[in-house]
């Protein structure tokens, strides 16, 4: 069966229940300060009120909270703290923004340190106990109040943990680095792994009392040959409540939780999972870093000074693993068809590393081979479409291509942030590429027969493309693509046409009215990865609809009409990608 409470009989029981722990309250009091209960006589009640009003504004809302500040009252008077020479109690105790149990408790028991210090100054002068029957008070109220929990409050009670001085000083956090972390850098055209140079000073955070918290992540790299980074916690505690218990420093990680206590704190070594990387290497696509957790704590409480309370961070791990990869592409030989067959294509050269480890690069071969395979099958069906769309006969081919020729490479890795620890490593991608993108040479010839008239056709298309680029990201380069936007080009290679008339000039002649229209057209390079990660080497070239206007003149009918005429339909030769 459940009771429901309207919210006049809430606040009638909330009345109640706060009238009975003021009197709880009281009854500690006397039971501390006895010769001030026998004074107070009838006054109790009331100023069992006015410190609770004052409490109120001032946050203190547990039992123990208002009657060890209601114990100041009684040793140096009412409302003391508002009174000339007491305004250290003021700045004490004055109410925080944010109200925690941790910060009422720690107010409180600061307010107590205090006034242990002045009656230890007086000397019991003016009537004030000496320090030791003041501690004996307040351990009296701790004893019966510590349980009691928010005044008037139907919830259950919580505990307002008081006792000594403990608190965390100052935490260090070292990286302890045994190699060298290397990438891959480009030195006289060459890559060579060199070291990445570190500030030691900036492989160490700290925080101390009354400074900045320690931040909340702090960013490290693995080491280079696959073992595991390292940390050194050195934990400074001057004052502790129980050694077997604080300073207290907590870690967890993928691997488990475990816990430091105490002087094993003072000089601790953190062993930091790391997630194994993919065996299959992904063209610079940025491995995800490792996390684990860690804090360090003690009770919270100090004589003096803002406490450091529980310090927490998050330890990200990032792979520092450096990939290089390079390759090479030669030109074809010659083509002539179809009076030779279609020479062999050059077999491309791949180099793929990983700190410093050959790694097999068979996949990244055979995708580069794969673009002199695309031109073999589409150059044959090129003359056949020239032969079919322009009506010539005795078509001939001749090509000198060069596509994707050259050298590229590219370079991938975490790199650690020169502003050390705290600042998140960037992802550091270097590329290189000297390459031919496009050179066709392209030469299609015919004899048409057109109206009466006999001609040579000569189709060319000989321009040539490159694409030279070089960049290396840094730290304060924040957009990747941005900086490798270049690594691309597009183009559109006109074509050129040659007529030429091979019959009498009793017979109908053909001349052209305009120039070709029609172009090899494609864009290639380096692009960033359709699926949204890392990179993608590319190369599409494409034929446009060759077209010529065309004049045929008949001398002895004395007629001359205009024809379009079509040359080349359009054709992908290659649609190529690798990543």
């Amino acid at each position: 069966m459940t009771l429901r409470l309207t919210a006049e009989q809430q606040k009638a029981l909330e009345a109640l229940t706060l009238r009975r722990d003021l009197q709880r309250v009281g009854v500690a009091l006397g039971a501390a300060f006895p010769e001030v209960d026998a004074r107070l006589g009838d006054r109790k009640g009331a100023l069992l009120d006015l410190g609770w009003q004052k409490a109120q504004a001032l946050k203190f809302t547990h039992g123990l909270a208002l009657a060890r500040y209601l114990a100041a009252w009684c040793v140096f008077g009412t409302e003391f703290e508002t009174k000339p020479g007491h305004d250290w109690a003021l700045k004490i105790i004055a109410a925080p923004e944010r109200q925690t149990e941790a910060t009422q408790g720690q107010r409180i028991y600061q307010l107590g340190r205090r006034i242990r210090e002045e009656l230890q100054r007086q000397g019991g002068r003016n009537g004030l106990p000496t320090p030791a029957a003041f501690d004996e008070a307040l351990a009296t109220l701790d004893a019966a109040l510590a349980d009691q929990g928010k005044l008037g409050s139907l919830l259950p009670r919580e505990r307002l943990k008081l006792g000594s001085a403990c608190d965390i000083d100052a935490v260090d956090l070292t990286l302890i680095e045994p190699a060298p972390l290397q990438h891959y850098a480009l030195e006289q055209g060459q890559w060579r792994r060199t070291p990445m140079v570190l500030d030691p000073e900036k492989l160490r955070v700290m925080s101390a009392q009354g400074q900045e918290r320690l931040p909340e992540q702090i960013n490290l790299l693995s080491l280079s040959d696959g073992g595991r980074s390292r940390l050194r916690l050195r934990c400074l505690a001057a004052h502790v409540c129980d050694p077997a218990v604080h300073p207290l420093a907590s870690f967890n990680g993928s691997h488990g939780h475990y816990e430091r206590r105490g002087p094993l704190t003072q000089d601790l070594q953190l062993t930091l999972p790391l997630e194994t990387p993919p065996p299959q290497v992904v063209m610079a696509v940025e491995g995800g870093a490792s996390y684990s957790e860690l804090s360090v704590s003690g009770c919270g409480l100090r004589d003096s000074g803002a406490p450091m309370g529980e310090q927490t961070v998050r330890l990200a791990v990032h792979p520092a693993e450096q990939t290089m990869l390079g390759w090479k592409r030669e030109p074809g030989g010659a083509v002539h068809l179809p009076a030779e067959p279609l020479p062999p294509a050059p077999e491309p050269r791949a180099l793929l590393e990983r700190d410093g480890a050959q790694l097999d690069a068979r996949r990244w071969q055979q995708g580069l081979a794969q673009i002199d395979k695309q031109l073999a099958d589409k150059l044959p069906a090129l003359l056949i479409g020239w032969e079919r769309e322009s009506g010539v006969t005795r078509g001939h081919l001749q090509a000198e291509p060069a596509i994707m020729t050259g050298a590229a490479s590219l370079t991938w890795g975490w790199a650690p942030h020169p502003d050390g620890l705290a600042a998140l490593p960037y992802y550091r991608v270097s590329g290189l590429m000297e390459l031919v993108v496009c050179q066709l040479h392209l030469r299609l010839t015919g004899e048409l027969a057109l109206g009466g008239s006999r001609s040579i056709l000569h189709l060319h298309c000989g321009a040539r493309e490159t694409l030279q680029f070089q960049a290396t990201r840094g730290p304060q380069d924040a957009d990747l693509m941005a900086l490798f936007k270049p690594a691309q080009t597009e183009f559109r290679h006109p074509f050129v046409l040659h007529l030429e008339n091979i019959a009498t000039p009793e017979l109908a002649l053909l001349d052209m009215v305009s120039a070709v229209n029609g172009a090899v057209v494609g864009k290639a390079g380096l692009r960033p990865h359709p699926a949204g990660a890392g990179f993608q080497w590319f190369c599409k070239i494409e034929i446009e609809p060759v077209t010529v206007l065309l004049q045929l003149h008949d001398p002895m009918l004395g007629q001359q009409r205009q024809i379009l005429k079509t040359l080349l339909p359009a054709m992908t030769l290659v649609d190529w990608n690798l990543d």
